[in-house]
């Protein structure tokens, strides 16, 4: 190798180097992005070609012009179909046979139709040594000698037959000729715009990545053509490093006219192919460019019209072109195959960063998404509306009033009966009395403690944040999440009762009474149960205000009457708000959750994974700017 080629030796391994570090620290955490981890292993494939000294040459063209033809003469074989119709439908890739070897055809085939241009991708890294042949998946092959019959029976088929095919490419080793040494590959392509195995098949896309030479075939009859251009860009957007050489296949349909008009239009066909092959960006000198009849070639290396000198003369002529692409390209090939290989692993490079970019810009969008529904939903964390209610409370004075305003009333019937009350009738009075008080009582601020009232109020409000929550969920574009709110049982809170304050036996002590012919004496006089009835408003409303004893009665102190019921009432009351409180942040929470889940399942691995990218999206950038 010369100095040049050690060079580009030394430059392919620091980054290839570099590259198989890169993959082997971001490959194992890129699952998750699929077309980032197929375009960083096909990164790192390519970066590993240099190291395999074989050499693709891939020998494209529109249909008829004459790719066959020139694939069996560089084969020195019949290794390619030739036919007025259409006959190459499936990539074939020709190679020189190893010493002590016959020649042979190998089939590969897969019965995966979806992941054809994989697997030829794989096949071909196994050519080239970068893949071993026991870790082709999904694929078979079978083998076959090398005879007329076998290529029309194996290689050759019809256009329909091609379309349910499950042969991915043939392999064919043959002697070879000059062009074809030891680890040089011809890949005899389909024509562009045959009828199926056209420039549309994905196949074309993925071999012309792979390729170090380009040998362009076109003919008189057909030329450069709007496909011939879609395949030049293509593979210009993929290797555009590749260096072209140009077969003008001239036909002989206008031999009447003159030689200069006849040599003046293969001139020009010729000029507008390079034309074209330069706009595309790649090298290509004049002097790899060709005009011969490759027909007439054929004819004479099979000697079919002895001592036709026209057609010993396209022999020599092709000799002389064998000559040339061997001296400029064969010899060259470290060189050319080397730079190819930078050039190809540094698009591919910008290929995988590409990926990388719009994996990064999904995600932008996904963590946008994913903020907009935590933004919407933050609106209504709180239950807005949906508050704990506060403490009931007793108007104390109020309903003091009321016991003394009973108590005026009944001291006032008392006095209008001056007959003295048994003892039975004594305590009659006040209890009646106090049962009148709660009735009072009951009336006045009993109905504040109904929890049935309280309930419903909560309940409604439970309903309208649950409909607040759907309305956020049909905001983030969501399918609102199905929920049952059902009432709670309640327990309702004892009555009022205001007798358990009152000693009666005590309050109303025991008299005789003693009854007589027109009257009754003895017992409880009105004065007595007027005192009586002022005795059972102090102890249930406690002293007048003003009074400095301040003794508080049975209605208001701890353990009396009103106090304990409205402690039971609150905390029932609390109770129940915090039921329908955690029904509507559980269903908040399960409506978040399942919408947030749908965007990104767990924000944390996904955030690690964004920063993973715009790593590895870093590294690869540096390593680019290293080529």
């Amino acid at each position: 190798m010369t100095t040049e080629d050690n060079l580009l030796l030394s430059k392919c391994a620091i980054v290839s180097r570099k590259i198989s570090l890169i993959a082997e620290k971001y490959k194992p955490k890129t699952g998750n992005c699929p077309v980032v981890a197929a375009q960083l292993s096909k990164t790192e494939n390519r970066s590993k070609e240099y190291e395999n000294g074989s050499f693709i040459v891939l020998v494209v063209g529109p249909v008829k012009s004459g790719k066959s033809t020139l694939v069996n003469l560089i084969a020195n074989a019949y290794v390619s179909p030739t036919h007025f119709l259409e006959c190459t439908v499936r990539p074939s890739i020709i190679s020189q046979r190893r010493e002590g070897e016959e020649c042979k055809i190998t089939v590969f085939t897969s019965e995966d139709a979806s992941n054809h241009t994989e697997q030829i991708d794989a096949i071909i890294d196994c050519i080239r040594g970068i893949e071993k042949e026991e870790e082709l998946v999904g694929i078979s092959k079978s083998e076959y000698a090398l005879t007329p019959e076998n290529i029309k029976n194996k290689v050759e088929l019809n256009l329909d037959e091609s379309l349910t095919s499950s042969t991915l490419v043939t392999s064919i080793t043959t002697p070879g000729g000059k062009l074809m040494k030891q680890d040089v590959f011809i890949i005899d392509m389909p024509g562009f715009d045959g009828e199926h195995a056209n420039i549309d098949n994905p196949v074309y896309d993925t071999i012309a990545q792979r390729a170090d030479l380009l040998i362009f075939v076109q003919s008189s009859n057909s030329a450069i053509s709007k496909v011939s251009w879609q395949f030049l860009k293509m593979l210009s957007d993929n290797n555009k490093d590749v260096p072209v050489c140009l077969i003008h296949n001239v036909f002989d349909s206008s031999w009447w006219r003159p030689e200069e008009e006849r040599a003046a239009a293969v001139a020009i066909q010729k000029g507008i192919a390079i034309k074209e092959i330069r706009k595309q960006g790649f090298h290509i000198d004049e002097d790899q460019c060709f005009c011969i009849n490759l027909g007439k070639v054929e004819d004479g290396r099979k000697q079919a019209y002895q001592e036709t000198p026209t057609l010993q003369r396209e022999v020599d002529e092709y000799e002389r072109i064998e000559d040339i692409l061997y001296n400029r390209v064969i010899n060259c090939r470290d060189a050319m195959r080397l730079s190819v290989c930078l050039g190809r692993t540094r698009q591919q490079i910008i290929k995988s960063i590409a990926a990388i970019d719009d994996e990064l810009a999904h995600r932008a969008q996904l963590t946008e998404r994913y903020q907009t529904v935590v933004n919407e939903f933050a609106k209504n964390e709180s239950p807005t509306g949906f508050t704990t209610p506060q403490p009931l409370t007793a108007d104390y004075a109020s309903l003091k009033q009321l016991i003394r305003n009973e108590a005026k009333s009944r001291i006032m019937l008392v006095e209008t009966d001056n007959n003295h009350k048994s003892n039975r009738e004594a305590r009659r009075i006040v209890m009646n009395f106090v049962e009148d008080c709660e009735k009072s009582i009951t009336a006045s601020f009993g109905r504040s403690l109904s929890l049935n009232h309280m309930e419903e109020g909560l309940f409604l409000e439970c309903k309208k944040r649950i409909g607040d929550i759907k309305e956020t969920a049909i905001r983030c574009h969501s399918q609102p999440l199905p929920i049952t709110v059902n009432r709670l049982p309640i327990k309702e809170i004892p009555d009022i009762s205001l007798a358990p304050g009152i000693d009666f036996e005590l309050l109303i002590p025991h008299k005789p009474m003693i009854p007589l012919i027109f009257t009754r004496w003895g017992g409880h006089s009105a004065e007595d149960v007027v005192g009586y009835i002022n005795k059972a408003t102090e102890r249930l409303a406690g002293s007048q205000p003003g009074d400095s004893q301040n003794m508080e009665g049975y209605l208001q102190k701890e353990g009396g009457a009103l106090p304990p019921l409205l402690d039971q009432f609150n905390q029932l009351v609390k109770e129940i708000s915090q039921k329908y409180e955690t029904i509507c942040k559980e269903y908040w929470q399960q409506s978040r959750d399942a919408i947030l889940e749908g965007i990104i399942a767990d924000k944390a691995a996904f955030d690690a994974e964004t920063d993973m990218l715009k790593q590895l999206n870093n590294e690869l950038t540096k390593t680019k700017d290293l080529i």
